[in-house]
Order: C-alpha cells, then sequence, then structure tokens
C-alpha cells in the first residue's frame, strides 16, 4: 500500500524559467500520490525562485506564508508592452528614458499602503472569466484598483542605459509587472519587467 498519500508539510521549489506554479504541482503529483497539494503565491512561467509548496495538513498554514514576499526584477524603459512583461508584443514605444538620480527619487511614492490595477494578462477574474483569456480574445474589459502594500523597494543596480534592477518587499497579491509599468508611468516614461526573481 502506498502511504505518501499521508505526507503532511512543505517543500520549498527553486521554480525554472518556462514553467508555471501548476506545472510544477502537476509534475510532483507525478511523484507521490497525495490528495492535498498546494502552493503559497502563484509565479509566472517568466518569474523564477521560491515556490512553497504545502502537502496534506499543511495546506490550511498557507495563508501564513502568504503575507510578505521579496523579489528581485529588471524594468526595461523605452517600451510597454500589452502583458507588461518580455513575452508580450509591444505596444508604445517613448524615447524619453529617466536617469538613475530620477529612478531613486521616485521610489518612495511606491512605498506603503498603495493602489494598483492588475495586468490584463492576470488570474483576476472579470464576472467569472479569467483577465488573461478576454485580453487573449482581445475583448474590451477593466480591471478595479487593489491596495497592497510595498515594505520597501530599492534600485540594486543599472545594467544599461535603459536597464535596471530592483528589489521590492511586498504583500501578498502585489503584481511587480504592474508596480514596473507604473514606476514608468510615474517617471514619464514606460516599461516593463525583463526578469524576475523570488527570493523570499
Amino acid at each position: 500500500m502506498n502511504k505518501t498519500s499521508s505526507i503532511n508539510g512543505w517543500v520549498f521549489i527553486d521554480k525554472p524559467k518556462g514553467i508555471s506554479s501548476y506545472d510544477v504541482i502537476r509534475k510532483i503529483k507525478k511523484m507521490v500520490n497525495i490528495k492535498k497539494i498546494g502552493h503559497a503565491g502563484t509565479l509566472d512561467p517568466l518569474a523564477t525562485g521560491m515556490l512553497g509548496i504545502a502537502f496534506g495538513e499543511a495546506t490550511k498554514s498557507i495563508k501564513y506564508f502568504s503575507n510578505i514576499k521579496q523579489y528581485f526584477f529588471e524594468i526595461t524603459f523605452g517600451s510597454a508592452t500589452d502583458t507588461d512583461d518580455v513575452t508580450g508584443k509591444i505596444i508604445k514605444k517613448t524615447e524619453y528614458i529617466p536617469n538613475i538620480n530620477e529612478i531613486k527619487n521616485c521610489l518612495n511614492n511606491f512605498i506603503g499602503k498603495i493602489e494598483q490595477v492588475p495586468p490584463n494578462y492576470s488570474a483576476v477574474k472579470v464576472n467569472g472569466q479569467r483577465a488573461y483569456k478576454l485580453a487573449r480574445n482581445n475583448e474590451n474589459f477593466k480591471l478595479s484598483k487593489r491596495e497592497i502594500d510595498i515594505h520597501n523597494l530599492l534600485l540594486v543596480r543599472q545594467i544599461s542605459e535603459n536597464r535596471y534592477t530592483f528589489m521590492a518587499d511586498c504583500s501578498s497579491g502585489t503584481y511587480i509587472r504592474s508596480l514596473a509599468r507604473d514606476i514608468a508611468l510615474n517617471l514619464r516614461s514606460l516599461g516593463f519587467i525583463s526578469s524576475l526573481r523570488r527570493t523570499k
């Protein structure tokens, strides 16, 4: 008799780029015979890093692992994409690229409790439909603002003239793609996520 279905606990995985959080769940289900399984926070296929997987009774503690998360992410300034990341198609361009001092000075505007609109390509439901499905079908819809909490936001380094790496400690429910988009707009520019990694 296979007793793996009685496993209770957590496994923390460094998710690679190119697969979804659900892909990880499916792979684990093939490896172990377990009924109850869940994860603490979705990571897009583009993103890498910490993905907590809970088994059995441990799924009841998921909410305690989902309060504060830390991300390192790269913003490429000068263009906007329909997905707010590098996987999407470019929909707007600008010649204005903010300098390092302008970027540093604007970050305080995003620390604390703020409101953000999730990306159109997200799992947020609109009248029972996932937003990303509506976006793929070119349907018109508008997502509502949500309150999030940014505990810390730092400029880590400049990579090139229009690419910078940042670090953010933020509440559950924060869309880093939206944060990157809004930072660029606050600087009178455009921008999208070109890399994303969750470290905590």
